[in-house]
């Protein structure tokens, strides 16, 4: 038997580019392939970079779904299905949508593909595929390294992506994360996890775990192995801003080559945390955390999200002034995104304040529209409130006063290089990714 991994992309303007930023390694795929046994052949496609040769045999498709990318997924295997080849959808999607997904499969992954894909495959081959197949509940979870061999011959980010965990103890919202992993966390044990990173050739890492910090016990062992073996990484990931509280962990990161976190803020207001229920976040102490990071040389790229309760133009002029006065290495200014499956998306479409049910699949949907009514502006003036205070943030003045910060963005000739080109391009795509459409007109 022979099967074909697709990663979809979003959408594609006129000009056919894509956001360079966005071309990590599909992990979920490397995954895939690491889980297929020997005997079946395998290639992988990767929609982002190049074309998809529909007209190629294979036996089976199987395409790793998110919202962004659900319309396109969906054209992508339509057009296989059409031609008699059967197709399975999985991922983020899928999971939460698995009704809608069936429309466009022969089968459905529902939760991780870990424990189901050697069945689907030996279904697969006997000509019996089910219409779904449902991973079993709970933080029980085992995973192979990424076979990273399918990824040859492409042009990615210069970051390797390692995943360590998943899922989060905490249940915000407006996450998907939550939604699909219910609070479950589950973790790789730590000596698998540094033979994988010995291994590895390259230094440059970025831990893709949901919440890094999750588990400080695990996080220090982890840490101090990364310390011990001398593995020389340059690594960042996301992670509770609370990792800020303890010095012993502060200095691990540091000694285990930690550049930088990903933290989501989310809010300045203390209301909208509530409403959020973002309850390890207190906005009071921010300033505080944030220097303890400084202090170890750590970089913050921080997310925030608009659109809860009275938000307008002074949240966003409040937000940009904090992000430029703690020279956050990279920032996002995004308005809220109602995910399927979350309690934000249920309490708007129970409050008629969604624009449209399912505007992941709507053709007139694109990168940067709110699929909501807010409560103090237009839906469209959020959307323009979000774009303008992006390329503020990236201005060429606001770039070089966040770069004047020695101790975190900026603490080598090396480093420095690093940040300006690195928020250069992120200035050039704030205006690239805006307007992007969802799926792909062919």
């Amino acid at each position: 038997m022979n099967i074909t991994l697709v990663q979809p992309c979003i959408g594609r303007k006129a000009d056919g580019g894509y956001i360079r930023s966005w071309c990590m390694e599909p992990l979920a795929i490397g995954i895939l392939s690491a889980l297929t046994p020997p005997g079946i052949g395998r290639v992988f496609h990767d929609d982002r970079l190049e074309p998809i040769p529909y007209d190629r045999p294979t036996d089976l498709v199987g395409i790793s779904v998110e919202t962004y990318t659900a319309r396109r997924a969906y054209q992508i295997a339509d057009r296989y299905r059409a031609a008699g080849v059967p197709v399975v959808l999985g991922g983020f999607h899928p999971t939460l949508c698995p009704d809608e997904a069936a429309a466009h499969a022969d089968a459905v992954v529902v939760g991780s593909a870990e424990p189901v894909w050697q069945t689907v495959l030996d279904d697969a081959a006997q000509g019996r595929l089910q219409p779904r197949y449902l991973a079993p509940p709970g933080n029980h979870w085992q995973s192979p390294p990424p076979d990273r061999r399918i990824f040859a011959g492409r042009r990615y980010a210069g970051l390797t992506l390692v995943e360590t965990s998943r899922g989060c103890p905490h249940a915000c919202d407006f996450c998907s994360i939550a939604a699909v992993y219910r609070r479950h966390f589950a973790a790789r044990p730590v000596p698998e996890v540094l033979a994988e990173l010995e291994a590895l050739p390259r230094r440059n890492i970025f831990f893709v775990d949901d919440n890094f910090g999750a588990d400080r016990h695990r996080l220090r062992e982890l840490l101090q192995g990364i310390v011990d073996r001398q593995l020389g990484l340059r690594w960042f990931s996301q992670t509770s801003l609370a990792v800020a509280d303890d010095e012993e962990i502060l200095r691990l990161m540091r000694r285990s080559g930690c550049v930088g976190v990903l933290v989501g803020f989310e809010s300045l207001d203390p209301e909208n945390l509530r409403r959020m229920a973002k309850h390890p976040n207190r906005s009071e102490e921010y300033a505080e955390r944030l220097v303890r990071l400084r202090r170890h040389g750590i970089a913050v790229y921080g997310t925030f999200v608009f659109g809860y309760g009275q938000d307008n133009e002074d949240s966003f002029r409040q937000t940009l002034a904090f992000a430029i006065r703690h020279r956050l290495l990279f920032g996002a200014f995004n308005h809220l995104v109602p995910f399927p499956g979350t309690p934000v998306y249920q309490r708007l479409l129970a409050e008629d304040r969604l624009l449209q049910p399912a505007w992941w699949l709507s053709p007139d949907y694109r990168f940067g529209d709110v699929a909501f009514r807010p409560r103090a502006v237009s839906a469209e003036r959020l959307a323009q409130l979000c774009y303008t205070y992006r390329q503020r943030f990236y201005s060429p003045l606001n770039i070089l006063r966040r770069g004047m910060d020695f101790k975190a963005n900026c603490r080598s000739l090396a480093q420095a290089a690093v940040f300006f080109a690195y928020n250069f391009l992120s200035r050039c795509e704030v205006r690239h990714r805006q307007q992007l459409p969802l799926g792909v007109d062919e």
